[in-house]
């Protein structure tokens, strides 16, 4: 006996049709929200980063500067 291929039961080409149409609007829907999310987002990213770089620029000449500093010398106290 052979079996049958399976055949949607209740869907027409109209009805495919218009499912793919909605998924398409969804799909379009969905990435213009990813893009208007990301446009609002990566300026601050940006900012952020910013600050954190020149945070790190500002540490590292801190440090810099420490190591040029000559170094301080406690003399042992002195025995009377």
């Amino acid at each position: 006996m052979k079996a049958k291929a399976a055949q949607p039961v209740g869907m027409s080409s109209g009805d495919m049709q218009s499912l793919g149409e909605g998924l398409g609007d969804a799909l379009r829907t969905f990435k213009q929200a990813v893009s208007d999310v990301r446009n609002s987002v990566d300026p601050e990213l940006r900012t952020i980063q910013a600050e954190m770089d020149s945070a790190q620029k500002e540490f590292q000449q801190s440090i810099e500067a420490a190591k040029e500093l000559p170094a301080l010398h406690e003399e042992p106290p002195k025995q009377t």
